[in-house]
């Protein structure tokens, strides 16, 4: 999960360093259709089938992934980088919230300790008393959709293989912000076309990484050891833009963060007694 946040951010960076230069629908079609071909080659050497056997569920996820990538992108292009991932690290909590409805894990009472942490930490982020930014809205509307689509993928992964789920999914996105760019599609320039190059390697990796981690682990404790993330996202941020956090970032991004980490410290503690439980009884 470390290395899949990694590859998300880094395309985050490059999403952002992109602007509005090109329209996100396109934007989102031309980073899926660079990697079908990669992808297919990639399941046709293995042996692998071209199609996951949950469909239902991969259309969900493709919808609710759709939904979060458009959201996240614009949110990118329309905040600093550092408030848009630290509004995004709220999605393990909303995660844990919708985890008992989707795939059936059941979270523990503490989870609503980070789930207020987080609350609070993007109310900070947000400064509602100064003002409303609609791309906080935005980045907070791709944290949702991205918790369901996440919960999705680890449904999908008890019956498919991360490289199955991840080429059909590309596919149907391809297929969709293609139909939404159609009238308004612009010929990318040769620089924008290394740039798109780039989203597609670092998504379609993060993509993959993800897929593997959540075949693998519980939802909730791998989506809050994706808090790597807001450290790289500092770092990319001043370097390329010299974006420096508010005090009123660090302070919320420092609650959303303890909310997460709480998340996973609460799990390793059940885990540990139920253990303890096993071995009396042995």
């Amino acid at each position: 999960m470390l290395c899949a946040s990694a590859c998300f951010v880094t395309m985050s960076t490059l999403v952002k360093a992109m602007g509005d230069s090109l329209p996100l629908p396109e934007l989102m079609f031309l980073r899926c259709l660079l990697a079908v071909p990669v992808l297919f080659v990639s399941l046709v050497r293995r042996g692998e089938p071209l199609v996951t056997r949950a469909w239902k569920v991969l259309l969900l996820r493709t919808v609710f992934g759709a939904v979060a990538m458009f959201c996240f992108y614009y949110a990118l292009i329309n905040m600093p980088l550092a408030d848009c991932v630290f509004l995004g690290r709220t999605q393990p909590l909303l995660l844990a919230l919708a985890a008992p409805f989707i795939v059936g894990e059941r979270a523990p009472k503490e989870v609503w300790v980070a789930i207020f942490c987080g609350l609070a930490g993007s109310l900070f982020i947000m400064r509602p008393g100064l003002a409303w930014s609609g791309a906080a809205w935005v980045a907070l509307l791709a944290a949702a959709t991205s918790a369901i689509a996440h919960l999705l993928v680890r449904r999908l992964g008890r019956t498919d293989n991360p490289g199955v789920i991840v080429f059909n999914f590309t596919i149907l996105l391809a297929a969709v912000s293609g139909l939404l760019s159609y009238q308004s599609f612009e010929v990318p320039t040769l620089r924008q076309w290394g740039f798109i190059t780039g989203i597609s390697i670092f998504a379609s990796s993060g993509q993959y990484l993800l897929t593997m981690a959540y075949r693998h682990d519980k939802a909730p404790a791998i989506a809050a050891s994706s808090y790597a993330s807001v450290v790289l996202s500092m770092m990319y941020g001043y370097f390329f833009w010299g974006e420096v956090p508010s005090a009123a970032t660090w302070v919320g991004g420092s609650c959303i963060v303890s909310g997460g980490i709480w998340l996973v410290y609460s799990r390793l503690r059940k885990k540990q007694s139920r253990e303890k439980k096993n071995a009396f009884h042995l």
